[in-house]
């Protein structure tokens, strides 16, 4: 029986404080949680703080989790990490993820998600400059990876809004996307497929999730699944969107996928949150055991 995971976001972590946010998502029927670290910054409390208040404040999550029995599969680290012609958030990004690397190897986590420089941000850029400026960053974080034993996780992009339109990211492009891949110089790297993301692209005639999967093979080992029209990047549960799930199943078999299924779901619902949260936990385990077939 495969895992099933959920992705714990800033939203949810600060409705409900860390601790509670771990239990919620235990006492749902999930077995693991991507734990997001986007709400640190090198100016807030625990990443501007001193080493031993870092260390305690991660290693108290992971002895939480621990007692819960809950997996932290996956931390979620940036999701920005480029501006134009703002050299100074530009450090300041590289240095964050440095921490959210260490952070993961405190929590026990064996990969943390950091985004590609997206078009929306830089606009329509050539494939040189695109490439340059993404390897600067990681290949920066190399060593990090490498001292830390966790793995720099590339996620599957989709469409920008540029100028009031969609667009294509740069990296959204498999070629563009292997390029980089293959182009970073070490063992601690991986694949995380966001299925809302490749989706969303399929109207432009790039690959669907299951095809990415099979393309990608066994550098995935990550998952953000979550659905969606085609059309916008929702983070819908799935089944309330137009992805062939059966197909994805299909495909992670086909790769011999092992890790957990994580959903990166997005529901703003307040009060309801806890509600929504434990609906989803029936509702998933059902749906992957069904490999992903809604009328079973």
């Amino acid at each position: 029986m495969r895992k099933i995971g959920m992705s714990c976001l800033p939203g949810f972590l600060k409705q409900y404080g860390i601790d509670r946010s771990l239990e919620i998502i235990k006492e749902s029927g999930f077995d693991a949680v991507d734990f997001s670290l986007m709400q640190y910054g090198l100016r807030g409390k625990i990443y501007g703080g001193s080493e031993d208040e870092f260390c305690s404040h991660f290693d108290a999550i992971r002895k939480k989790a621990e007692d819960l029995e809950l997996e932290i599969s996956q931390t979620h680290g940036r999701t920005c990490m480029y501006e134009m012609k703002n050299d100074a958030y530009n450090a300041d990004a590289i240095e964050v993820s440095k921490l959210d690397l260490k952070a993961t190897s405190i929590l026990g986590a064996p990969s943390c998600v950091i985004h590609f420089p997206s078009t929306s941000v830089t606009g329509k850029q050539t494939s040189a400059f695109m490439q340059e400026i993404t390897s600067n960053i990681f290949d920066s974080l190399v060593p990090y990876a490498e001292e830390y034993k966790v793995n720099i996780a590339y996620e599957t992009f989709g469409a920008a809004n540029l100028d009031g339109s969609r667009t294509i990211q740069y990296f959204a492009y498999p070629d563009a996307f292997m390029k980089q891949f293959d182009a970073l110089d070490t063992k601690y790297k991986t694949i995380c497929v966001d299925t809302g993301h490749t989706h969303e692209v399929e109207s432009f005639w790039l690959p669907s999730p299951e095809e990415i999967i099979k393309n990608f093979g066994k550098n995935v080992t990550l998952l953000h699944l979550h659905d969606n029209d085609g059309k916008k990047d929702d983070h819908l549960l799935p089944g309330l969107g137009n992805i062939n799930w059966p197909a994805v199943f299909d495909a992670l078999d086909e790769i011999d996928y092992t890790g957990v299924c994580n959903f990166e779901l997005i529901y703003n619902l307040g009060k309801y949150q806890e509600d929504f949260a434990r609906f989803a936990g029936r509702y998933l385990r059902k749906f992957v055991d069904r490999r992903g077939n809604l009328k079973g």
